[in-house]
C-alpha cells in the first residue's frame, strides 16, 4: 500500500511540474488551435500537425524532419504522404545530394500555413487577456530561450 505521505507529496508537488505543466499547456494551445481551425476541419485533426512546426520554409529532408519531430521515418513518410494527398507539401529532389528528397510547401501549403498562423494570432490574444501584455511577453522570452538555448535563434 502507498503511504499517505507518498501521496500528500505528490499531491502538493505534482500539479506544478515543469514537465506536467508544459504537456497541459501543450494539450491547451493544440484544443485552442483544433477549434479555431474548426471550419477547414470538423474531426479537429490539422493535416501533418504533428510535422508542419518543423518544416523548414526553403525545405527539410524528411530524415530531418523525423529526427526533429521524434518520430520514426516511416511514420514521417505516412505524414508526408498525408499531406501531399491534401496538396500541401510536395518532394523535390535534394539538389545537394541526389539519394536525399526535400520536402517543400506548395502554394496551397502556404496558404494553409497563413491560416493556422492567424489562428495562433487569435490565441495569443486569449493568451493576453489571461496573462496580460508583460505575461506574455515574460512567457514567450522564456519560452524563446528554453526552446533555443541550443542553437541560434530564428
Amino acid at each position: 500500500m502507498i503511504s499517505s505521505k507518498k501521496l500528500t507529496q505528490l499531491r502538493e508537488t505534482r500539479p506544478f511540474g515543469i514537465g506536467r505543466l508544459f504537456l497541459l499547456a501543450r494539450r491547451d494551445f493544440a484544443n485552442r488551435l483544433a477549434q479555431k481551425m474548426a471550419d477547414k476541419h470538423p474531426d479537429g485533426r490539422i493535416p501533418g500537425g504533428s510535422l508542419l512546426p518543423f518544416l523548414d520554409l526553403e525545405g527539410t529532408r524528411s530524415t530531418e524532419l523525423a529526427k526533429r519531430a521524434g518520430i520514426s521515418k516511416q511514420a514521417v513518410a505516412k505524414v508526408l504522404k498525408e499531406l501531399e494527398e491534401a496538396g500541401l507539401v510536395t518532394r523535390t529532389e535534394d539538389q545537394t545530394d541526389g539519394r536525399a528528397q526535400l520536402v517543400r510547401f506548395t502554394e496551397n501549403g502556404v496558404n494553409y500555413l497563413l491560416k493556422i498562423h492567424a489562428a495562433i494570432k487569435s490565441i495569443e490574444q486569449e493568451y493576453e487577456a489571461l496573462l496580460g501584455v508583460d505575461g506574455l511577453q515574460t512567457l514567450r522570452s522564456s519560452l524563446s530561450l528554453l526552446a533555443y538555448s541550443q542553437e541560434e535563434q530564428p
